[in-house]
Parts: C-alpha cells; structure tokens; sequence
C-alpha cells in the first residue's frame, strides 16, 4: 500500500506532504477521481531521471509544495518535464507559492483550472 494511502487514512484533517508531494484532507478522496488516483501512488515516474540530472527541479518542486496549512494538494512534474507545477486549495496559496518559487529567481505563472464544459466553451467560443 502507498505511503500517501496510508496516510490518508492514517491521520485527519491536512496532511504533511509525502514522498509524491501530496497534501490534502483525509475525507476528499472521492471528490476528485484524479487526485484519488494520485494520492494512491501514481506520480510521474520521469521526476527521478529528471531531479537526478537537474537538482534544481527538485528545489522548485519543494517550493511549489510549501508546507503547512497554505501546502500544495499536489506538485508534481508534467508530461517529459515541460513544466513543474502545483495544485492548491485557493487562489491565495497559489500566489504565495508563486511568490516562493519567484523568490528563488524561477519564472511562475498562476493559472486556474477549468472544468470540461468550460474548457470546451474556451476553446469554441466566437
């Protein structure tokens, strides 16, 4: 069993992030069927080849996850490594985690996600 499973189940309320980086809330697992899958130990598998080759990622992903209750859901590595990146529970922990990253002299952009209908209508939009 994971590390971040069992310690989901382990403790309440928000949790310290584990080795995949992920923080969250015991009860929300099934709020989101991708960070449940997440959360279960799937993480990107790159990170080890990339972090070995630029230390420096692994720094920055550090920073992405902070700590405490401002902590990231999740910060990980995207695809083959075009970009590192950070999930948050409001928009005030996501610019004091650019403010970090930005802080170490790394470029970070705050985005918002958007859900498929949203998407669909961005993209098709007249």
């Amino acid at each position: 069993m994971s590390h971040a499973l069992a310690g989901a189940f382990a403790y309440p309320g928000r949790l310290e992030p584990g080795l995949s980086g992920i923080v969250g809330e015991a009860d929300d697992l099934a709020e989101n069927p991708l960070l449940t899958l997440v959360r279960t130990g799937i993480e990107n598998d790159f990170e080890e080849v990339a972090f070995s080759m630029h230390p420096s990622l692994r720094t920055v992903k550090r920073e992405l996850a902070g700590s405490g209750p401002e902590a990231a859901i999740f910060a990980g590595l995207s695809g083959s490594g075009s970009a590192l990146f950070g999930l948050y529970a409001s928009e005030d922990d996501a610019l004091r985690a650019q403010q970090r990253v930005q802080a170490s002299g790394t470029k970070a952009v705050v985005t918002k996600t958007l859900s498929r209908h949203g998407y669909w209508h961005t993209m098709f939009a007249e």
